[in-house]
């Protein structure tokens, strides 16, 4: 079949087909795993979200993903390893940009990823650490070099000592149940004394085998002695902990019977006025119960149960009582993976939620909505197949009131077609006219729907719409007679074009 009648059979495909089809609910999930911008299929194919793509949306010429690792300098980063053990990174900091992907050289069999300042940190399996350096633009330099001084580690955390200046200060929890610290810059590392047998750490807090959990400052008079950075205390009031979080201002710990323990700040005011209330004494929230997992989102406090639901209370205020109100906010949730400003669950029967900020499509939903108070969910990871080919998509494909919209460009491009789209008229036209075809034309007004196929109106059951600048059109089933046929292979979650 010529590539004429191949275009002119999708243009009808898109805008006359009679019935409409689009991915049910029933689809089978092939997520491997996923994170707060991102997922892994089960063939290794990574998908991401947010910026410039509005919903999960597949990486071409990268399979075989292993593990992701999230928000490693801004919102949004990606650092990812392949089955070849290499690292990958993904800087997302600037929306006008397109999907970027940058080898980390001298990285293999990494475990954790961790920046602070001018400085990141990458740990392996092995437990070596690997140091790199920040660039002017907040992304990573690379050849990373072997971090000397330090060994056999199991985790990293950062955050800012005041003294009062801000310094870097890096906590490394050995394998040994130790604990260490840098002292300047990165040029030496010192044992913090009393703490052994230390399960796991969070910013300036270490949780104990035997369930108590110790703490060492991190804001000093300007006159404090270097000594006193080490004068590490229990905090008395916990006890029986099996989990403990952290983030700049706050804390959290999960007891051996699933209660809720917070202490540091609450917040008041916004912007410029932002006041944070810090309390030091852990308190025990008694609003929620049988808490499996929680988490700091924004201003708010998330809460996981054992039972699946998830609860919310709000960090705002000056003080947090004990008798703080929970919300529930959703049931039928396995898992959690958290932003800083928002957060995307997983269903018990594998679908993804999001809640919270979507400035940048961080919920994957296919909209730029700043915020949803309510979950809402992540689009499907759709594939698109031309004659049993992939499709490149600069976005994936969004699903509407039960339809299934493609980028107009996507598929055209593949088709050898030539696209303009003028941003003033809001107008995008398609021609093919190479040698030997009859010339083919679609012109779409995305300000009032308007469709012309070789300069003939067309009417719209669904009209095509515009998200942050990519042009969707209806995806529609069309007829064997027409020369090319589209599927929905649901249990693979592709759409098939072939033609004869």
């Amino acid at each position: 079949m010529k590539r004429r009648g191949l275009l002119l059979s999708i243009i009808t495909l898109l805008l006359i087909s009679p019935r409409v089809w689009a991915a049910g609910n029933d689809s089978t999930s092939h997520i491997r795993s996923y994170d707060s911008g991102s997922l892994i299929q089960s063939d290794g194919s990574l998908w991401l979200w947010g910026y410039n793509q509005s919903v999960p949306t597949r990486v071409e010429g990268k399979p075989n993903v292993i593990k992701t690792f999230s928000n490693i300098i801004n919102e949004g980063d990606l650092v990812f390893t392949l089955q070849d053990h290499s690292a990958w990174y993904v800087p997302r900091n600037n929306i006008s940009e397109s999907v970027k992907f940058v080898p980390l050289e001298g990285l293999q069999n990494l475990a954790a990823v961790s920046s602070l300042n001018d400085h990141v940190l990458a740990l392996t399996n092995e437990g070596s650490i690997f140091l790199a350096d920040q660039l002017d633009n907040r992304n990573i330099s690379s050849p990373f070099q072997t971090l000397s001084g330090i060994d056999e580690v199991a985790d990293i955390v950062s955050y800012y000592e005041e003294r009062p200046d801000y310094e870097e200060r890096w906590i490394f929890l050995k394998k040994d149940g130790s604990v260490w610290k840098n002292t300047t810059a990165l040029q030496g590392f010192e044992p913090i004394s009393p703490l052994k047998d230390i399960t796991a750490i969070a910013k300036n807090i270490a949780l104990k085998k035997d369930g108590t959990v110790w703490t060492w400052p991190k804001e000093f008079d300007k006159n404090a002695a270097p000594s006193e950075t080490l004068a590490v205390s229990q905090i008395q009031a916990l006890s029986g902990i099996k989990t403990i979080k952290a983030n700049r201002y706050s804390n959290l710990a999960i007891d051996q019977q699933g209660r809720l323990w917070f202490w540091g700040a609450t917040v008041t005011g916004a912007l410029d006025n932002t006041t944070y209330h810090n309390t030091n004494i852990p308190v025990l929230l008694t609003g929620v119960q049988d808490v499996k997992d929680a988490f700091f989102v924004e201003r708010s406090l998330l809460a996981l149960t054992t039972a699946g639901n998830v609860y919310v209370a709000s960090l705002d205020g000056e003080k947090l009582s004990s008798h703080v109100p929970f919300t529930l906010l959703v049931q039928n949730i396995q898992s959690i993976k958290a932003g800083p400003r928002h957060v995307i669950m997983q269903k018990a029967n594998d679908a993804l939620w999001g809640w919270g900020v979507n400035k940048h499509a961080q919920l994957g939903i296919g909209d730029y909505e700043f915020l949803y108070n309510t979950p809402v969910p992540v689009q499907k990871p759709i594939l698109v197949r031309l004659n049993s080919t992939p499709v490149p998509l600069s976005n994936g494909v969004i699903t509407r009131n039960g339809q299934a919209f493609i980028p107009l460009r996507s598929v055209f491009d593949q088709l050898g077609a030539d696209i303009t789209y003028d941003f003033n008229s809001k107008i995008a036209k398609m021609n093919q006219s190479k040698a030997g075809d009859h010339p083919v034309s679609l012109e779409i007004n995305f300000k009032t729907s308007q469709t012309k196929v070789n300069g003939k109106s067309v009417e719209l059951t669904n009209p095509p719409f515009m998200v942050n600048g990519i042009g969707y059109l209806p995806l529609r089933l069309i007829s064997e007679t027409l020369g090319a046929k589209v599927d929905w292979i649901q249990k693979e979650d592709t759409i098939v074009i072939t033609t004869k």
